[in-house]
Order: structure tokens, then C-alpha cells, then sequence
């Protein structure tokens, strides 16, 4: 906690609070006017919005924020004046010796079967615009038996925001928790206990301490099937659940680990030159190095190719970048998920060495104007006749200098993104750079879903219909495996998409090394489908293995469940 207003000095400077004109009727006016008026103070109010206080020595506004400035404008100028907003500066309040006093607690509507709150103990933030407004906003706090402690005006914003996490993020969680048991036959009141319990453990022993259940023990098995349920029974929910779960992992990750497998602890550099000083040391020593680009956000595809780095490289090396260069969409980057301190933590949990998170201008600096460009079908088909040719030339651009930065031995990719695979062997191999590029077979959802970092932003009917996309690849494929055309795989695919209405950029067969479609099926084969759901823009794609050679019957699919 930030320090305490100090009692002594601030009793010199203003040795007594006054009268009090408390101005707004609402839950928190009417509390704190009665708690007032029980330590012995002279109070009006509360006064309705648009009173002019006059005679008070002190004014509390509490008011919404957005009505702070135009009830500070009725009152003048003369008496302290202090709003009770924990997220708004004392700037509405400029003609007024201005201060803030913000009680760290939930006031509800008083009535019959609720008691009056209960100030004594309760932390207090507060702010003024000098010494003696800070002095008279302590002296109110600890009138009303809070603890005032002060927040500067610059962190004022972060630590509003910590307080709604940790009350209205929770009433909103403990919401969810009750409709999900209510679908069971459970009443609220069996969850009350367990919630007081762990509000308790968290206050005694910390986060990282109090911390238990399937994510952080790592049982994956029960995580996934009560994300099943809970996408069945309160779909809307999926998404907190997905953010909570990536955000739990990480919190577990750091409390389970003080260094991560296969080095001495991890380490996050910033600058192509700490990463190579860094590297140098593992080179010297002979030891082999691998690179997993990402953009970040990271979930179970991403740790899985982590996973497998580790289990073949000496050093792991994670990039984290969202590169703009690759957006045809601005708005498309600005909603691109940024979650630097958890992607760190997870890295660190699957085994990463060391963590590349360099700012734009460091791959891209003033003036840069080299384009690594990749032509013909691979870049010119897909996503490159959707997006535009500049996807791919912002992709192999910044692989390019991640890979001479990093200079790796081996460099993993996901088959997910399948032509960003191709595009990437082209470009590696057309400048000859010494890296073996590997590929890790998709990641999905327990119910198919593809994973990927967009996920997180779909909606629950949006999430429903993207199942669409994985149910047309296993339609085109159970169609191939049984004997079907390639027009014939493909229009299985369609329907499939259209049950739920979802139309697609494209669903397409397509050879696996060029990406030029396949009018047959004579060899395996690619499925692509991208669509836009929602807000959301998706890819997918599996093998296809025709049911014409048993060689290719035999031929293993890559990401396809």
C-alpha cells in the first residue's frame, strides 16, 4: 500500500474538518453522510445535484463522474471541495481548492436486511490540490475511521483500474459461476463458502500462494472438458473463460518455475544487439539453437511448438511481435490481442530459453525500405488474393530478419497457417538461409475449433458458427477418403459451411508444396477455408488423403484433429 497521510502534519496545517455539505442522494451520499454525522460531525445533505452548499466548510460531491464538473460549478468558490471518484483527476474541480477522498469499498442500497457500511479500517485514496486540501481529505477519511493513503494524480488511472478488478471483475465472475451452477441443480449459496475461502486465502497468503485448481496443476484434460460445458451451458461466458485460463496459466507458470527448462533462467531482451550478445555465449559453447516466431497472445498451438524446440534444440528462443507490416486491416492490428507479461510466462512454462520482444522501430527503423518479396502462385492465391500481396511480403519480410538476427538452427512454424509455411521454405530457400524449418501439426479446440489468438474476440453465437470451418475440412476429407471428386469433396465442405450461414473468402484444394488448386485427386493433398465470422477472420486446413493409391491412403494428416 502506498504511504499513510500523516496524521500530525496534517492536523497543523487544517486542524478540523467543519461542516460538511454532502451533495448527492445515491448509495455512497447516504452512507457517508450517516457515517459522518456518527463521528460527531455537522452535515447537510445528502443534498440533491445543483445544490449550492452554502455555510459548508467542506463539500463532498458524490456524484457520478461525468456530473463532478457541473456540480463543482454550483458551488462557490470558498469551501474545500472534494469529489469521491477513484478514476477521475481533480481537473473538473479547477476553480475549487480541490481534493479526492476514494473509499476502497462496494457500498450497496441501503435497506431493511442491509446494515449500514461500515467505514473503520477501510483504505481510502487520496489526492489534493496542495498540502492543506490533501490534509483535509485525511482528516474526513480517518473522521469516518478509513486509512487515507495518497495516490499521485499520474497512477490515479492504474490503480482505479485495480480496483475494479478486484471488485466489480469479481461480482462479475462470481455471476457467471452462479448461472453455470445453476444449470446443475446448484444454488448460489454452496458457492458462498468456497468464495469467501479464497478471497481470504488470496488476502493472507497472496496470489501465487492461494492459487489452485486444474489449470494451475496442469490438467489439461479437465480444463478442456469443462470448456465444453460451459460453451453447451453459458456460451457467452466462453470467452472469460479462455482469457482467464491463459491468464491462470500464466500465474501458475511463474509461481512453478524460478527458471524455465534448458538454461539458467529466462531472459527477455528488447534489441537485435542484446540477442546476439546473448547468443553468442550458446554458439561458443556449441550449442544448438532453435527459433519459435509469434506474434504473442499466445495459447497451446504456440506452447506446443515451444515444446517441441525444446525437446530437439539446446536453446529456445521465442519472438514476441505483432508486426504491422503484414495488416492489409489497421483496425485489424489495433484489436490484435497484446498480452506481453503472460506470453513471457507462458514461454518460460514450455521450455523457452529466451523471450525476443523488440518495439517496432527496432526491426523497422527510420527510413527502412527493404522488402523481401515472394512471387508466383505460392503468395499470389488464398490469402494473398485476399489480403493482398503486402501480407506476404510484410510475413517473409519480418521472418527474414528475425531469422538473421537470430541466426537459429531450426525455426518452428505451425501447420495452421500453411501457406505462411510454404512462402517461408521459399523464401529460405530462394536467399539460401542456413535454417531447417519444421512444422508443427494444428492445435484445436476440444470441440475442433482451430486455435488461434483471434478466438478470444468471437462472440458466443460467433463462436458456435466458426465450428463451421473445421466441420467443412472433416466434410471434404471423409468425402476424399470415400472416393469423391475434388468438386465433389469441396461442395460437401460448402454445405457444411452454409448450415450456420457462414460464407467463405475462399474453401479450396490445393497441392501442398506450390498451392496451385487440384482439379484431382490423385495424391494427398490441401483443404483451405478462410472466413469471416463475425469480427473475426479465420483460416484453417487439413490433408486430404484420396482413397485412390495406398500409398496415399497410408499418408499421415497433418493437423487434422
Amino acid at each position: 500500500m502506498p504511504p499513510t497521510v500523516d496524521d500530525a502534519s496534517s492536523n497543523q496545517r487544517v486542524s478540523r474538518v467543519g461542516r460538511v455539505a454532502v451533495v448527492g442522494r445515491g448509495r455512497l451520499g447516504t452512507a457517508l453522510s450517516g457515517a459522518l454525522r456518527a463521528a460527531g460531525i455537522t452535515v447537510d445533505g445528502p443534498l440533491g445535484r445543483g445544490a449550492t452548499a452554502d455555510g459548508a466548510d467542506v463539500v463532498l460531491l458524490a456524484v457520478p463522474d461525468a456530473a463532478i464538473r457541473a456540480a463543482g460549478a454550483a458551488i462557490a468558490p470558498g469551501p474545500f471541495v472534494g469529489h469521491l471518484s477513484g478514476a477521475t483527476s481533480l481537473a473538473p474541480l479547477t476553480a475549487h481548492h480541490a481534493f479526492s477522498l476514494h473509499p476502497l469499498m462496494t457500498v450497496p442500497a441501503q435497506g431493511p436486511d442491509v446494515p449500514a457500511t461500515d467505514f473503520q479500517g477501510v483504505p481510502a485514496a487520496v489526492a489534493g490540490v496542495d498540502e492543506d486540501a490533501l490534509a483535509v481529505a485525511g482528516n474526513l477519511a480517518r473522521a469516518l475511521g478509513l486509512v487515507p493513503f495518497e495516490v499521485p494524480e499520474e497512477d490515479r488511472v492504474a490503480y482505479h483500474a485495480a480496483a475494479c478488478v478486484a471488485s466489480n471483475f469479481l461480482v462479475t465472475l462470481e455471476g457467471i459461476a452462479e448461472r453455470l451452477a445453476g444449470t446443475a441443480g446448484v444454488d448460489r449459496a454452496a458457492l458462498v463458502p468456497l468464495v469467501r475461502a479464497t478471497v481470504e486465502n488470496w488476502a493472507r497468503l497472496g496470489a501465487r500462494e492461494a492459487l489452485t485448481g486444474p489449470v494451475a496443476r496442469g490438467d489439461a484434460a479437465t480444463v478442456d472438458a469443462h470448456r465444453v460445458e460451459i460453451s453447451r451451458r453459458v456460451p457467452e461466458a466462453i470467452g472469460v473463460f479462455d482469457a482467464l485460463t491463459q491468464a491462470t496459466r500464466a500465474l501458475a507458470a511463474g509461481a512453478a518455475r524460478e527458471e524455465p527448462a534448458g538454461g539458467p533462467g529466462m531472459t527477455t531482451v528488447r534489441t537485435v544487439a542484446e540477442l546476439r550478445a546473448t547468443l553468442a555465449a550458446h554458439r561458443a559453447a556449441g550449442r544448438t539453437v532453435a527459433l519459435v516466431p509469434t506474434m504473442g497472445a499466445l495459447h497451446e498451438g504456440h506452447l506446443s511448438l515451444i515444446r517441441a524446440a525444446r525437446a530437439t534444440s539446446d536453446v529456445v528462443v521465442v519472438s514476441v511481435f505483432v508486426n504491422p507490416t503484414q495488416f492489409d486491416d489497421p483496425a485489424d492490428l489495433a484489436a490484435y490481442p497484446r498480452t506481453e507479461a503472460a506470453d513471457v510466462a507462458l514461454a518460460a512454462s514450455a521450455g523457452a530459453d529466451l523471450v525476443f520482444a523488440p518495439a517496432p522501430d527496432e526491426l523497422y527503423p527510420t527510413g527502412f525500405a527493404t522488402t523481401v518479396s515472394v512471387t508466383g502462385p505460392v503468395t499470389a492465391t488464398l490469402e494473398g488474393a485476399h489480403r493482398g500481396r503486402g501480407h506476404f511480403d510484410g510475413v517473409a519480410t519480418v521472418v527474414t530478419k528475425l531469422l538473421i538476427a537470430v541466426a537459429p538452427d531450426v525455426a518452428w512454424f505451425g501447420a495452421k497457417d500453411a501457406q505462411q509455411v510454404v512462402v517461408v521454405r521459399r523464401a529460405v530457400a530462394d536467399l539460401g538461409l542456413p535454417v531447417r524449418i519444421e512444422v508443427g501439426p494444428t492445435v484445436r479446440e476440444p470441440d475442433g475449433l482451430a486455435m488461434s489468438s483471434r478466438n478470444v474476440r468471437l462472440g458466443a453465437d460467433d463462436r458456435r458458427r466458426a465450428l463451421s470451418l473445421s466441420r467443412a475440412l472433416r466434410a471434404v476429407q471423409d468425402a476424399a477418403a470415400a472416393g469423391s471428386t475434388a468438386a465433389d469433396a469441396r461442395e460437401a465442405g460448402l454445405r457444411e459451411l452454409a448450415v450456420d450461414g457462414v460464407e467463405p473468402e475462399y474453401l479450396t484444394l490445393a497441392d501442398p508444396a506450390t498451392l496451385e488448386p487440384v482439379a484431382t485427386l490423385d495424391r494427398p493433398a490441401l483443404a483451405l477455408v478462410a472466413a469471416q465470422v463475425g469480427p473475426v477472420r479465420l483460416i484453417d486446413n487439413v490433408t486430404i488423403t484420396p482413397a485412390i493409391t495406398p500409398a496415399a491412403a497410408g499418408a499421415a494428416p497433418t493437423g487434422a484433429r
